[in-house]
């Protein structure tokens, strides 16, 4: 069934792209380095690429619920096209994707989309060479991952002059993304963000830079009793700013090896209305309640790696992220710190584990990975995480189970993680992940319970 639909998105595609002014997949980097460095070939080029992803997760409710294990697939094709003259171009992309997940009790379904990727014109090195401007659906990366990496409708400004890169967008969703997607999500609706960079290589030994994003929701809470359509629920509308800084470097490099360090800081605050709804009827939900609160939090990570003078560089990374918690959940005023909704928790972003891989909220997890060269193609990555709630809570925000804890102790578990990378190939990338977390007494009676997860992904441009 999936392969036949993904037959049927290509087909589609390649009819849309023929009509289709312009396509691509590639990213603007961090402080517009992309932008600068982009190729001064004119004309079009033709991009293609192939992705599977194929995952299996056992027991992610910790025995709270029988057949729960999860077979899921993912097939996604872009096939994208740019065109350049001069110092402008002409960017985007369309992605075909075919998604099935069944459950142990053989529930689940499958389905098959096409989604608007990258669509941007770019105006590279206006006014005296150093500034350039980009419009359009765009990808914002922290290259850490940690701050965002999202493809956002939006306009934006780059900077760049010797060891300074500078930008900053406004971006707002003007549209639905995915042929099956009948609205624009209700937590993206009428939500204005404005995203900052600055970055400054001091040297070698520092790099300096800052973030900022100030987010702002103009949907209206609805009112208490109001009837919801089923998909438009919205139970958070918040007006909230994020800044913070890193410095990252490298403290040494001899014949012991090369050891390098990188920090962050970020901090959180503004207000938030919370609604809670009730089912009311097939297809509606009401307003029970709301509640207005104030968000003041704060977190920071930092890590050190050694790379040993040894062939194929192996390494040893030690990570610490702390993310405060409230202690005092009726005081109106939420302590817990939150990451900006932007950022990757998903496959590529292992520091917090590849099982629980929580949002960094109300926690403290510590990190130990070993990385080993296998050969000159092939890499193997071993991580420990153990994850500690910093004030005991009855739930995680954003996590890789669907347990919860129970707000009877803070130990929340411990997790051993197994990454494999393979680049034998230019145009093909193979990954490999495995992981296991052992659930900790925060969630009583599913203390000791394992929660596993395998997951392999494969991408191909051709």
């Amino acid at each position: 069934m999936v392969i036949e639909g993904l037959s049927r998105l290509f087909v589609s595609l390649s009819l849309l792209l023929i009509s289709f002014a312009a396509s691509g997949s590639s990213r603007i980097e961090q402080g517009g380095d992309a932008a600068l460095e982009l190729s001064a070939e004119p004309g079009f080029e033709f991009a293609s690429a192939f992705d599977l992803k194929s995952e299996r997760l056992w027991n992610p409710t910790l025995g709270e619920q029988p057949l729960d294990d999860l077979r899921a697939f993912e097939e996604e094709i872009q096939l994208g096209l740019s065109y350049r003259r001069g110092d402008f171009l002409i960017f985007g992309e369309i992605k075909g994707i075919a998604d099935q997940a069944v459950y142990a009790d053989d529930t689940g379904g499958s389905e098959e989309a096409l989604e608007r990727g990258e669509m941007w014109l770019l105006f590279n090195r206006v006014l005296d060479g150093n500034y350039s401007l980009q419009i359009g659906r765009q990808n914002f990366l922290d290259p850490r991952l940690w701050w965002w990496d999202a493809d956002l409708d939006a306009v934006r400004f780059y900077y760049a002059d010797g060891p300074w890169r500078l930008y900053a967008g406004v971006a707002e969703n003007l549209g639905r993304v995915s042929t099956n997607e009948d609205f624009i999500d209700p937590e993206d609706q009428d939500l204005q963000r404005l995203l900052g960079y600055a970055g400054w290589r001091v040297s070698k030994q520092l790099h300096l830079a800052g973030f900022l994003l100030a987010q702002r929701d103009r949907s209206d809470a609805p009112a208490i009793g109001q009837l919801v359509e089923e998909g438009h629920q919205d139970d958070s509308d918040a007006d909230l700013l994020w800044a913070g800084l890193r410095a990252a470097g490298v403290v040494d490099e001899s014949p012991a090896g090369r050891l390098e360090y990188r920090a962050d800081i970020a901090f959180v605050t503004g207000d938030e209305t919370l609604t809670a709804f009730e089912e009311e009827a097939p297809g509606f939900s009401q307003v029970d309640q709301t509640q207005k609160r104030k968000v003041r939090g704060w977190a920071t990570d930092v890590g050190v790696t050694w790379t040993l003078p040894l062939p194929g560089d192996p390494s040893v990374t030690l990570v610490y992220a702390y993310g405060s918690g409230d202690n005092n959940p009726d005081d109106h005023t939420d302590r817990a710190f939150r990451q900006t909704g932007l950022q990757d928790q998903d496959e590529e972003f292992r520091d917090y584990g590849v099982v629980l891989r929580p949002e960094l909220s109300n926690l403290r997890i510590a990190t130990l990975m070993l990385g080993l060269p296998l050969s000159t193609d092939a890499r193997l990555t071993l991580g420990y995480h153990h994850f500690r709630q910093v004030d005991a809570a009855s739930f995680l925000r954003n996590t890789g189970i669907d347990a919860e804890p129970t707000a009877e102790s803070r130990e929340i578990g411990k997790e051993i993680s197994l990454v494999l990378q393979i680049q034998k190939w230019e145009n093909l990338e193979m990954e490999m992940i495995a992981g296991s977390f052992k659930a900790g007494r925060a969630y009583g009676t599913g203390a000791g319970e394992r929660a596993n997860r395998l997951f392999f992904k494969m991408i191909y441009e051709f």
